[in-house]
């Protein structure tokens, strides 16, 4: 089990931070990105084994596959945000607990990741670094509805509020972790070139994002504590509680 000091980081400190979580809970994490992403797998097997078909797809069916990614990363991103939670907060990584406790919540956090959708979309097309301000300001949306339990509304107004005048922050972070899983990414893309077979470059992809998408799900939650600490002090919050023998998880909500 890693520990982890809970204190302010630097963007590049809270990446390393995911890293050193993913390293001392690799099967854990695995097993939720598997439990997200198989279906998805499933549905591209069955497209890569026949490429005439896949080239024949409408903009219709492009559009229902669009939104199916969509819906298996917010699964995986809800999922993998409670067992990110746990390590952070020095708890034992239980993957059955995870999810019971993000599958309740999923339908909010679809319906929050839809809505982020359209404000970076409608960003990005009115001034490209546009859209990075809703990325900013209402990045922790996800992590209050699976965390703190709150609602939808309460969810956008909690992470509005733990954004205020850390917009820069939370764009370097976030913006370092999906460079590095990218850059790995595109790697591994090249390398699938040379591989005859679309469906082994399917799997090949998909043991990759298996394996690699935890880290920035991580980086997320610990981010999402980054700000709690600066904005609320949650870390004097959480050793005055372990002081008076409080459970963690008690302290975790506001």
């Amino acid at each position: 089990m890693v520990s982890l000091a809970l204190r302010p980081r630097s963007p590049s400190e809270i990446v390393d931070a995911a890293f050193q979580i993913m390293r001392a809970h690799f099967a854990q994490f695995v097993m939720c990105s598997a439990i997200g992403y198989l279906p998805w797998l499933v549905i591209d097997i069955v497209r890569a084994s026949d490429p005439s078909r896949a080239l024949a797809i409408d903009i219709g069916m492009n559009l229902l596959l669009l939104m199916g990614f969509w819906l298996v990363f917010a699964l995986m991103g809800a999922v993998l945000t409670v067992c990110a939670s746990q390590a952070y907060l020095g708890e034992p990584v239980n993957v059955g607990v995870a999810v019971r406790q993000a599958l309740p919540r999923w339908p909010l956090v679809l319906i929050a990741a839809a809505l982020r959708f359209v404000m970076v979309i409608v960003g990005l097309f009115l001034f490209f670094v546009g859209a990075l301000y809703p990325a900013s300001r209402f990045f922790a949306v996800t992590p209050a509805l699976v965390l703190e339990g709150v609602g939808l509304g309460t969810a956008f107004s909690r992470a509005s509020a733990l954004s205020k005048g850390r917009k820069w922050h939370i764009i370097l972070t976030m913006g370092l972790a999906f460079i590095i899983y990218l850059v790995l990414a595109f790697g591994i893309v090249l390398s699938t070139q040379l591989i005859g077979s679309l469906v082994v470059q399917v799997i090949v992809m998909a043991i990759f994002t298996i394996v690699g998408y935890p880290v920035v799900a991580i980086a997320g939650t610990v981010l999402y504590y980054d700000l709690r600490i600066r904005s609320e002090g949650l870390d004097i919050e959480l050793m005055a509680g372990a002081l008076d023998g409080a459970p963690s998880r008690e302290a975790a909500a506001p």
